[in-house]
């Protein structure tokens, strides 16, 4: 759907008042207020988290498309032992931002929420420095941004690759720069040396579709691009995967308990419906951390809950092994929950704000995916400059 930009109120008195009134009409138990987006015509909207049956919802209101219900947890007892914090730098990520540093790509994950265009030029590396050059850069302590995520598609496509790291580099110099890969260019070892000596502090690998575990070709070159990791010593900040069904669980775990991998965490998350998987079935994160828990259970694995790690309904911390496991269900456009989203990873992949990761691909598959606009700008509250302020939410303040 097409959708024309016009000055559309959301943010009333009389439609956050409706939200708990029609908690009351389904005899729902109200928890707290958020703001969400409206999965037809992409706005800003006022919303309400409730729990009903063991389950948590959100309600939220369309001035043009009225109330809407939207499972956001399916165990609401799972939900209510959620631990958040943000003090704990070692599990949050709230000094680094992701930009785009290509539209390309050399596979063809099933799950992507890129949808690359191998056909487009790379952005000239003076444009991305002119971009950076306008975010808060700075100590992580002062509230500001001291990493840059290259992302894609795939960034390691561009041939001049190692230049932009030295060049992102020399704009201040607490800045660190690491990038979101699949890692097949890192299976060239004279690539991997090529971008140690820019400076390059740490790769993101995603491994991702279980697919491509049985895929001689890829495989290959990923499981080449970690043993060149180790050797150069450049730092593997994660390994992730995705899935397409809860199956899958049992290849992933194997794969991770039985190698001598040891980055920083893994990652495993089951798709959504963002991207080249439109249709995906709904699952929630608890239901991604009970299917690894009773794999560890039934193969005599150790299994546990990391709690002071930066927890909520999209990722929680979990150790299998003695190997930190980040556990992850993304939301998508109709359940997202922007209060669960003021932190890190922050993004810059659409216009009108740095905001979280998860807030910014579901804007982006709007924008770039279906060609359609974004009728309004975030909240300040959940911009990087505000979002780490512990005031709490007054959706009647946004009126």
């Amino acid at each position: 759907m097409k959708i024309t930009l016009t000055n559309k109120r959301q943010f009333t008195k009389s439609s956050i008042d409706q939200l708990l009134i029609e908690i009351n009409r389904i005899n729902g138990t109200a928890l707290a207020p958020t703001v969400s987006l409206c999965h037809q015509c992409y706005y800003h909207l006022p919303a309400w988290r409730y729990h009903k049956d063991g389950k948590v919802y959100l309600v939220k209101n369309c001035s043009t498309h009225g109330l809407s219900h939207h499972m956001i947890e399916s165990d609401y007892e799972f939900y209510r032992n959620l631990y958040y914090t943000q003090d704990n730098p070692q599990y949050n990520f709230n000094g680094g931002i992701l930009i785009e540093a290509s539209d390309r790509c050399n596979l063809e994950c099933p799950h992507c929420y890129h949808l690359p265009d191998n056909q487009i030029k790379d952005i000239p590396i003076e444009s991305i420095l002119d971009r950076i050059k306008q975010f808060p850069i700075g100590p992580v302590a002062e509230g500001k941004l001291d990493r840059i995520i290259l992302s894609g598609a795939e960034a390691t496509l561009r041939p001049d690759f190692a230049q932009l790291v030295i060049e992102i580099k020399k704009i201040h110099s607490c800045i660190d720069v690491t990038v979101m890969t699949n890692g097949i260019q890192f299976g060239n070892s004279d690539f991997v040396h090529e971008v140690k000596i820019s400076g390059l502090a740490g790769v993101n690998i995603g491994l991702n579709h279980p697919d491509y575990i049985d895929h001689k070709v890829v495989r290959r070159k990923q499981i080449a691009a970690i043993e060149n990791m180790y050797t150069e010593n450049i730092p593997i900040s994660y390994i992730s995967y995705t899935m397409i069904s809860l199956d899958e669980v049992h290849d992933i775990m194997t794969e991770i308990c039985s190698n001598y991998w040891h980055p920083k965490n893994f990652r495993i998350r089951y798709g959504s419906d963002i991207g080249r998987n439109p249709g995906q079935q709904r699952i929630f994160v608890s239901d991604v951390y009970k299917a690894i828990e009773i794999w560890c259970k039934n193969n005599d694995k150790s299994f546990e809950r990391i709690i002071e790690a930066d927890n909520n309904i999209y990722h929680v911390m979990a150790k299998v092994e003695g190997k930190d496991i980040r556990i992850i269900q993304w939301c998508d456009i109709t359940d997202i929950d922007m209060e669960e989203l003021r932190s890190g990873p922050w993004c810059d992949f659409v216009p009108d704000g740095i905001t979280n990761f998860l807030h910014q691909i579901i804007r982006r598959d709007v924008w770039k995916n279906q060609n359609n606009i974004l009728p309004d700008t975030p909240p300040l509250r959940y911009t990087v400059e505000y979002a780490l302020t512990a005031e709490p939410l007054d959706l009647y303040k946004l009126c």
